[in-house]
């Protein structure tokens, strides 16, 4: 951090190169552990195209507001690109016993996953919504209520339906030398821990209302009159409530997909190797406390903490099943890829992963 300070930037190139090589450097399995390759004039470049992307789009989008449609339009355009692509240079830049890690996914795959997908199925939301709208226009309640109803079960299905596709997308097409990974994923358990997750958040709520009114009694003052001595904590308490809320709820879905999703993948033909995922909800709900109760106890001083904490974790729930003394991988060449997607899509925020 200082070193990039000093630079007024330009050193975080480096500083995300030695920062991935320690992580990376430090995460073992069966005795042996992982590498990083990428070289920081590589991290330089992207950065430097990435902020020039950025500083473009806020311009446009403060003064010239039909210009930045049009980037917005070329933005969603190249999102299935950088996603790809942002894959394959991180897999590329990956090792393991000498042996790189690759992305093989197509590009007209991920154009499928990440855009032709979603918008067919907002598209088929929006259709069913409207025509929703227009029969409750035209006085015809119960078809217009039963279409609407309908579109919101279809966008939920729709929603787990791509959800499983693109972790279908990455986890198919992964490899480790010579040998791929491979992994079928259901949108049923996509659909079933979301729904799970509602009605956590309704049984939460419940309890949360309850727990309210009997505080509250029958002062409803406190919901008229702001200046009551009690809605000051009302709103407190709300904002917790929701806290807290998001948190077990961020806690439950991570958990249940990434313990489903790393329990479908098979590597290699034979021997075949499985992963494991054994993260807890408990677990991962404290780490998620302890860490934000540190960044805020330390004015975000512990930052450094909370990333060895969770890397820790995280490597401490993951598993390989099987002989890894009996693992025999070849490796192709690997070309120094640019790091141009890899690092416009850290920018716009395009991370998509898998756990």
């Amino acid at each position: 951090m200082l070193l990039s300070s000093a630079t007024l930037g330009i050193y975080s190139a480096w500083a995300k190169v030695r920062t991935n090589q320690y992580f990376y450097g430090n995460t073992e399995i069966a005795g042996d552990r992982f590498s990083y390759h990428a070289l920081p004039q590589q991290i330089l470049i992207g950065r430097i195209i990435a902020a020039v992307c950025v500083v473009v789009w806020v311009i446009a989008n403060q003064f010239f507001p039909i210009a930045s449609l049009a980037l917005l339009a070329v933005g969603v355009g190249l999102m299935p690109w950088l996603l790809r692509n942002n894959a394959r240079f991180d897999a590329s830049m990956t090792s393991y016993r000498n042996v790189r890690f690759g992305f093989t996914g197509k590009l007209a795959s991920a154009y499928l996953v990440f855009l032709g997908l979603p918008v067919l199925c907002y598209l088929s939301v929006g259709v069913v919504s409207f025509f929703g709208g227009s029969q409750l226009k035209a006085g015809h309640f119960g078809l217009g209520i039963t279409l609407l109803l309908f579109a919101i079960v279809l966008g939920f299905l729709a929603y787990s339906w791509i959800a499983s596709k693109v972790a279908s997308y990455y986890l198919n097409h992964y490899t480790y030398g010579n040998h791929h990974f491979k992994a079928e994923v259901s949108w049923k358990i996509f659909a079933k821990t979301y729904l799970q997750s509602g009605l956590i958040w309704f049984g939460l709520s419940a309890i949360a209302g309850i727990i309210a009114l009997m505080v509250i009694g029958t002062d409803v003052g406190v919901f008229t009159s702001p200046v009551s001595g009690s809605f000051p904590l009302l709103i407190i308490g709300a904002y917790l409530f929701l806290a807290m809320t998001v948190m077990i709820i961020n806690a439950f879905i991570r958990t249940r997909i990434r313990n489903y999703l790393f329990g479908q993948v098979e590597v290699g033909d034979s021997p075949v190797y499985q992963l494991a995922s054994r993260m807890t909800v408990g677990g991962l709900l404290y780490l998620i406390m302890t860490n934000l109760a540190l960044l805020i106890v330390t004015i975000g001083i512990a930052t450094p903490w909370v990333k060895v904490r969770t890397a820790a974790y995280l490597a401490n729930v993951t598993f390989v099943i099987g002989d890894l003394s009996q693992l025999q991988a070849e490796g192709e060449a690997v070309t120094q890829n640019n790091a141009v997607a890899d690092e416009v899509a850290n920018a716009f925020d395009l991370g998509v992963g898998i756990g």
